[in-house]
């Protein structure tokens, strides 16, 4: 009998089925679609071609770089290859219309490897590949396995004659690697729509079913031996790689081919070809006897086909032969195969469901839905099947909906409003919302080839969600949440070209519809693409490349794009969207320039924050709001032109654009800049402000960028058209040079500029720069006063008119000019009067005014008021010299000045040792006139009379010359005993800061200012710390600020083993020690003395330092500023007293004298110690004589 056994299944050639009982239903594609992202990116430099070279304003690139995914029908993956295979692919440029032809090289691509990533579901290029321009079609050439073809038309190709051998590490098994695979997608136009291209089987397949018939005792079959071979076969081939032909080569093969083998089928690849009528197809052995099969016709194996034959096997009992019936023969598509090498995916049960029955079709089918891992399903489900996957098939890790009807509820849609809002109706081809929410099990998805929409929520927090998603063609709307939290989605996002709406939320758990995944790919958006909602994808930095924002798009949410920093280049905002929303490009990378259409009249809160965008910034006209923060952190250049409507600048709004530059005009309308709005912008030249403008704003918490202007250093003008100053919180213009420049205002406007908060910083305050004096006020007691103002005048100037009482030592001149003021001596118990000295520019209508003021008091200008006079001593007492700083004429007439005076000399005696001994000290002060009151800061300037400032925290610094030259004229103070006099000076500030400057000839100036905190911190505390401790008593700090030992603490911020030592070769720093020793530290004679060593014994830490410094009490005016010296700081400071008033020193002597009792502590229940180490400030020594 001739059996007619062939037709063979094609099928997609690595589909792994290891589970014998599933079958894949019948009626297989035919082809396997690779999917390819080749994107075109506007602007791309030639410099990123790869290839042939491509023209001026070339396109980006063919993105087969790890982007082409695979599509079939067999794995849980979609995707018949399996990791590590290697595809090689052509691509050929069209001339104009005509398409190019298929070289072996010189191709745009020649045989680019691409290898597969099973893992992440993706292929993986040798090299990129970019389009020659925006205009020139190609077509895309692939073929598997890949080789080194040296010819197009005649590539050679063999199928092995075992194919029964598996995969090892050798190599690929015989059956897999006889295999062919080619595919072309043509005339494809620079697009960033996803490609397919089809790649099928160019070989044809064999497939012969051996059937159990009758006569077989139970089980014998099974044990029967079977085999199958294929014959008269040539398995030679040439293969035309342009059109995938191919053509038999070489003779027929005296061998037969070896099929592989599973169960009772037999699979051969052969080359397609015919084979003559009445030649031997298969050579069959059934328990020994062999069987050959031909047909009466000849027999052709066609390309992509697979011949199927069932041949039933009966066994007569008579004679034990066998009879062999073909009970069936069929050409179909290729079918899955049934060996693969290494793949780690699993086939799918196949289910065909009707709407709502898939749990009653998967329990039809025989099995158990909690224990199924992957299910393809066909036919149709809705919303109550989507709720059984998610609620009841705990294992369920991959799913192939591809083949399937589906139908649900989208819910919230965003980009309507009111009931619109929501869609809860059930509609065909929606993924209902919540259908897999939470569904952690869930490892791969394939979604349905006629999806349209994917609800709200559908695959939210599926954090074991792997590799890349498609979007199907034909999806127009992708709601809130639809992938939020998919951390494990690493592959590449693919979106179609018909997608109109991607959701947003932003509540806690509603969020954007990719928020949170991990892609990794050039993010491209479809052109019809209208909105985009709140985070949608936000914080993912794998998406890199060129940001195109559709031509169509109408909206983009709040953090839409926030932290995706990879992104890069240019962007332009679409004319439809009329406000940028806050966070939208905060923190991405992209890095090149804005450009911005007139139509938006909103940019939100940190809109582009800490994003590198560069070049000019071009603000649309119709601008009416700019949030906190919009620009900052950008790098923009240029001159800023701000539109006619904005009325506020929102805080931080171009911090940091350093690059900025030109003036500044800000228009008529605004009514308030921002903290921190400018903040170090420091190239900007100038500012005009408009009459409108009631605030520029600073804020603390922000410390040096908290100012609307803080660090802009190149400022040198500002322009001020309002009547009413701005109010300027003090702050605002931190880091601007206050006396660089006149600040212009209105004539009418002068002195309510010069005395408004903020304003009144600016030294040069004038309706002109062409003419300006400096200082612009003077004052004086009774006594006659003489000043130096400077004219700074663009031309000829004279004095107008001034008080008959004030005397200048020129009354007209030229340019800048110093001219000497003289206020002259007024009767004492006179009023108080105060006049103008008006500047005039000659020829010109502009003018300047110099207020003048003198007040009348019963001491005079540096008259010296004796306080105290010492009675004990040999040397006429020790000199202490005390006086104010930053003290105008009325300050001083209303009597604060001495008052505050005399109170910090009780404060400096309310301590001992320094209350016992008081009698041996003379106490001066004088009057020294400040031109303003107050001291200066690093933002601020003050004109008095020892030029004391703030340098920085509580640290401050001053002409020390012109204080030591002014302390030398007290009654008592000379020359040689300068070095034991004492100075402190009592800056007017109610702030907190103290410290003290000292020279190594023992010379010292204490800076103690009014401080109003709480005690410790108060006026109190300081001078006994400063003023006591240090400047007379040369005591060192005891606070601890580093968890440190003194001689590996690396900070910068004090001094270490080296200032110490140096300090104690002075003979100063008595209370502290290098060494624990208790025989050696300066007070070990009062550790075992019995009426000290209660309380003296060795401490460590100290100098700044908590390990390797030591000192001699627990608590002390040197350590937390309590009103108590240590018993070593009181001898100490004794000590000092006597040798300085020319007596003996006696131990004793000082034992009889001494209280160790605290002085009243009235401690702030808001000061803590750790508040008061933060404070201090160690003294500053300095070399030598201040003499010298």
């Amino acid at each position: 009998m001739k059996l007619h056994i062939i037709n063979i299944i094609s099928a997609f050639r690595h589909a792994a089925n290891p589970s014998p009982q599933v079958k894949e239903s019948g009626g297989a594609a035919s082809f396997m679609a690779i999917i390819a992202l080749m994107a075109m990116v506007c602007s791309c430099s030639d410099d990123l071609y790869t290839g042939q070279g491509a023209p001026d304003g070339s396109a980006g690139r063919i993105e087969l770089s790890g982007e082409i995914d695979q599509l079939s029908i067999t794995r849980v993956n979609d995707n018949g290859f399996c990791d590590g295979d290697v595809m090689g692919v052509y691509i050929v440029d069209y001339d104009g219309n005509t398409p190019g032809t298929l070289q072996v090289s010189g191709n745009r691509g020649d045989n680019v490897r691409h290898t597969f990533d099973e893992e992440a579901y993706k292929w993986s290029s040798a090299y990129d590949l970019y389009w020659k321009d925006k205009h020139t079609h190609i077509d895309v050439y692939g073929y598997y396995p890949f080789g080194s073809p040296e010819s197009i038309e005649e590539y050679p190709f063999t199928v092995q004659r075992d194919q029964s051998t598996t995969t090892d590490a050798k190599g690929m098994g015989g059956y897999e690697a006889s295999d062919f695979l080619w595919g072309k997608v043509a005339d494809v136009a620079p697009t960033t729509n996803v490609i397919r291209l089809p790649m099928q089987h160019r070989m044809a397949c064999a497939r012969v079913t051996l059937v159990e018939g009758s006569g077989f005792a139970a089980g014998e079959w099974a044990q029967t031996e079977k085999t199958v071979l294929a014959t008269n076969l040539i398995r030679e081939a040439t293969i035309n790689l342009a059109t995938g032909e191919v053509t038999p080569a070489g003779d027929v093969e005296k061998t037969a081919t070896m099929p592989s083998r599973t169960g009772d089928e037999w699979r051969a690849i052969v080359v397609p070809q015919t084979v003559a009528a009445g030649q031997t197809l298969f050579s069959i052995t059934i328990g020994g006897i062999p069987y050959k099969f031909t047909k009466d016709e000849a027999m052709t194996y066609v390309a992509g086909k697979m011949n199927n034959f069932s041949i039933r096997v009966d066994k007569k009992a008579e004679t034990g032969q066998y009879a062999l019936t073909l009970i069936s023969e069929s050409i179909t598509p290729w079918e899955n195969d049934l060996v693969s090498h290494d793949a780690t995916a699993r086939e799918y049960i196949v289910i065909n469901s009707t709407a709502g029955h898939l749990k009653d079709s998967i329990i039809a089918a025989n099995k158990d839905y909690t224990q199924l891992r992957n299910l393809k399903i066909t036919g149709r489900i809705n919303t109550q099947d989507f709720y059984f996957m998610r609620d009841s098939m705990d294992n369920l890790q991959s799913l192939n909906m591809k083949e399937v009807r589906v139908n649900g509820s989208f819910g919230y849609q965003p980009w309507f409003s009111g009931n619109a809002s929501r869609d809860d109706v059930e509609r065909d081809d929606i993924i209902p919302q919540s259908s897999f929410d939470e569904k952690k099990s869930l490892l791969r998805i394939v979604l349905p080839d006629t999806l349209k929409g994917i609800g709200e929520r559908a695959f939210r927090n599926c954090v074991n969600l792997t590799g890349s998603i498609i979007i199907p063609e034909g999806v127009t709307r992708i709601g809130p949440s639809a992938f939020m939290w998919c951390n494990s989605l690493t592959g590449t996002l693919s979106l179609p070209s018909t997608l109109e709406y991607i959701g947003g939320g932003g509540a806690v758990d509603i969020g954007g519809a990719f928020n949170g995944c991990n892609f990794t790919c050039e993010l491209k958006l479809p052109n019809n693409l209208k909105y985009i909602g709140h985070q949608v994808f936000l914080g993912n930095t794998g998406y890199y490349g060129n940001l195109i924002l559709p031509e169509n798009l109408e909206f983009v949410g709040d953090g839409a794009f926030s932290g995706c920093k990879n992104l890069t280049g240019d962007l332009k905002i679409p004319q439809e969207v009329t406000y940028i929303s806050q966070g939208a490009f905060e923190n991405t990378g992209l890095n090149g320039t804005l450009q911005l259409h007139d139509g938006i009249t909103g940019i939100l809160a940190n809109a582009f924050a800490n994003t590198p965008l560069k070049g000019e910034l071009v603000l649309p006209k119709n601008l009416t709001t700019l949030g906190e923060g919009a620009f900052n952190g950008c790098d923009f250049s240029g001159e800023l032109k701000l539109p006619k409507d904005i009325a506020s600048i929102g805080n931080n709004a171009f911090a940091g654009n350093w690059r900025l530059m030109g003036i500044i005009e800000f228009p008529e309308g605004l009514q308030t800049i921002g903290a921190g709005a400018f903040a170090n912008c420091r190239s900007i030249e100038g500012l005009v402000f408009p009459e409108s403008l009631e605030n520029i704003r600073y804020e603390a918490t922000w410390g040096d960028n908290g100012g609307a202007f803080a660090n802009c250093f190149g400022i040198g003008s500002i322009v001020c058209k309002g009547t009413i100053p701005a109010n300027v919180q003090v702050g605002a213009f931190n880091g601007v040079a206050k006396d660089n420049f006149t600040l212009e205002v209105p004539e009418s406007a002068i002195q309510q500029y010069q005395a408004a908060v903020g304003w009144s910083d600016f030294k040069r305050i004038a309706a002109h720069h062409e003419l300006v004096c400096r200082p612009s006020v003077a004052c004086a007691l009774n006594t006659e006063h003489k000043q130096t103002l400077v004219v700074d005048a663009e031309g000829e100037w004279e004095v107008a008119s001034k008080p008959d009482w004030c005397e200048l030592s020129q009354m007209s001149g030229g340019d800048k000019t110093e001219v000497t003021l003289t206020i002259k001596e007024m009767a004492k118990g006179s009023a108080d009067r105060t006049g103008e000295i008006v500047f005039k520019l000659k020829d010109e209508e502009y003018t300047h005014k110099c207020t003048v003021t003198q007040y009348d008091y019963e001491y005079g200008e540096d008259e010296w008021l004796t306080l105290q006079k010492a009675t004990r001593g040999n040397n006429g007492g020790i000199n202490i010299v005390i006086l104010g700083d930053g003290y105008d004429g009325k300050n001083i007439s209303d009597g604060d000045y001495l008052t505050n005076i005399k109170q910090e000399v009780e404060y400096f005696f309310g301590i001992e040792p320094y209350t016992t001994y008081r009698d041996y000290f003379n106490v001066y002060t004088a009057f020294p006139l400040s031109t303003e009151t107050g001291v200066g800061t690093v933002n601020t300037i003050r004109y008095n009379r020892f030029n004391t400032t703030y340098t920085g925290g509580v640290g401050l610094r001053a002409d020390y010359d012109a204080i030591f030259e002014y302390a030398l004229n007290a009654p008592t103070v000379t020359k040689e005993n300068l070095n034991q006099t004492l100075i402190i000076i009592v800056p007017n500030s109610t702030d907190y800061g103290g410290i003290c400057q000292m020279w190594e000839d023992g010379s010292a100036i204490a800076f103690c200012p009014q401080s109003t905190y709480g005690y410790p911190l108060d006026s109190r505390g300081v001078i006994q710390h400063e003023a006591g401790g240090h400047g007379f008593g040369k005591l060192g700090d005891e606070y601890i600020y580093h968890n440190e030992f003194i001689d590996f603490c690396p900070c910068t911020c004090c001094g270490h083993v080296f200032e110490f030592n140096n300090a104690k070769a002075l003979g100063w720093y008595d209370n502290l020690s290098l060494t624990g020793k208790m025989h050696e530290v300066p007070w070990s004679h009062l550790i075992f003395d019995d009426r000290y060593s209660d309380i003296v014994d060795i401490y460590e830490g100290g100098f700044m330092h908590n390990r390797g410094v030591f000192r001699s009490e627990q608590n002390s005016c040197m350590n937390n500023d309590i009103p108590y010296y240590s018993t070593i700081s009181r001898e100490s400071i004794v000590k000092r007293i006597k040798r300085y008033a020319g007596e003996e020193y006696s131990f004793e002597e000082f034992v009889a004298n001494d209280k160790r009792d605290a002085g009243t502590v009235t401690r702030s229940v808001d000061v803590s110690t750790r508040l008061i180490r933060t404070y201090q400030m160690p003294p500053r020594i300095h070399k030598g004589s201040p003499l010298k």
